[in-house]
């Protein structure tokens, strides 16, 4: 077989092959814009405090709750995750009676950020936002029960702080459902959010 039969008959085969998958393989499925559990879970009991006094497993019930972990001396992640939520919350409040939400920071790093640092600091983003702290173990046992791991350096001069970033989203149960990550595509997220709430 000379080589210009040889070329015409691999691109007719790549032309069938590409015809063919074009046929039977199935669509790339869409993702979700939340990672909804399929065996939601019930929460410790915790307590921590707010600047609106105690801030517990009560505090969730009968509505929604979208929770966000992180510190005020943060440099970039929890600024911008603050932001999203801000606008996440705004979108939200212009379909009012539909969607019945309260949005939840919890400082993971209690010992340089009081209540009253974090509710002046979150005013900056959006008055809605509660800032929630406490000891370091009531602190643990929700950030558990949603997943969430955090970590404080031994280093008591100059320490550091990390931790997971995502939203969690808790029924008016007090039950975690889902969450989802900073990285959200905000209408595919409303439309999802929407669709439970129905």
């Amino acid at each position: 077989m000379n080589s210009t039969k040889r070329v015409f008959l691999l691109l007719s085969l790549s032309i069938a092959l590409g015809a063919t998958l074009a046929i039977v393989a199935p669509e790339p499925r869409t993702q979700q814009a939340i990672e909804w559990l399929d065996n939601p879970r019930s929460l410790a009991n915790f307590s921590l405090e707010s600047e609106a006094g105690e801030f517990n497993n009560q505090s969730l019930m009968g509505h929604w709750s979208i929770v966000l972990f992180g510190f005020l001396h943060c440099p970039d992640i929890c600024p911008t995750s603050l932001a999203q939520l801000s606008r996440l919350s705004a979108v939200l409040t212009e379909n009012p009676g539909k969607h019945n939400v309260a949005f939840v920071f919890v400082s993971v790093d209690p010992t340089r950020d009081s209540v009253a640092e974090l509710s002046q600091y979150l005013q900056y983003f959006d008055a809605s936002i509660l800032g929630v702290t406490g000891s370091e173990a009531q602190i643990k046992l929700f950030a558990d029960s949603l997943g969430i791991r955090f970590e404080v350096s031994a280093n008591k001069e100059d320490y550091s702080v990390a931790h997971s970033i995502k939203f969690s989203i808790i029924d008016p149960e007090g039950v975690f459902r889902g969450r989802f990550s900073p990285d959200f595509d905000m209408p595919s997220l409303i439309q999802d959010f929407a669709a439970k709430l129905k």
